[in-house]
């Protein structure tokens, strides 16, 4: 089932529901939600191989409690990925072996529409919470496909920006990763 017959067969009503039950802080932007939601249902959904997955997931330290994270994959393993080498983890380790979460947030709402829900996601959460969790990532940066366009336009412009620097220049400008990881350990000392 794609993203865009899941959000035909639900009303929004239950989604609202499901989406102040999860988010509670969502009650102030509840009509913006009804409108992302009014819209989606009016969009053409365009064919994507990434697929849908929602999970509940607590990161030991950073959370207090377990939450639902939305991800998408499309088959591609952690190993394929370009900056692998560099994580410490050996080509035949589990997590070498597993398939690759990818941020959905930045998306547009035609790809989000067309992608395949998961069927395990299908078999844990009802319609309604998929509905709830999926809106409420796809508007995490705006409610209006034209701001999380021009998110994407930033994201990428900072990219470009660091692609196109010199050696030198990186040296003068950024802060080297092990220089950030010393004064985050230092800081939790204190």
């Amino acid at each position: 089932m794609k993203l865009s017959d899941l959000l035909a067969s639900v009303t929004w009503a239950d989604v609202k529901a499901s989406l102040l039950w999860n988010y509670p802080g969502a009650e102030d932007s509840i009509e913006d939600y009804r409108r992302a939601f009014a819209s989606l249902r009016k969009r053409d959904a365009v064919a994507t191989e990434m697929r849908l997955l929602l999970r509940q997931t607590f990161r030991e330290g950073l959370d207090e409690k377990p939450f639902i994270e939305v991800t998408g994959r499309d088959g591609t393993r952690n190993r394929d990925l370009e900056d692998f080498p560099h994580l410490g983890q050996s080509a035949d380790s589990e997590y070498a072996k597993a398939e690759t979460d990818f941020s959905l947030a930045l998306e547009p709402w035609e790809r989000w529409l067309g992608m395949d829900i998961d069927p395990e996601t299908l078999s844990t959460y009802t319609a309604s919470q998929i509905a709830a969790h999926c809106l409420w990532e796809m508007t995490f940066y705006g409610f209006e496909p034209s701001r999380i366009q021009t998110e994407r336009d930033e994201l990428r412009r900072r990219i470009d920006e660091l692609e196109a620097m010199t050696e030198e220049e990186r040296n003068e400008r950024l802060i080297p990763w092990e220089q950030v990881r010393k004064e985050l350990e230092g800081e939790e000392k204190e």
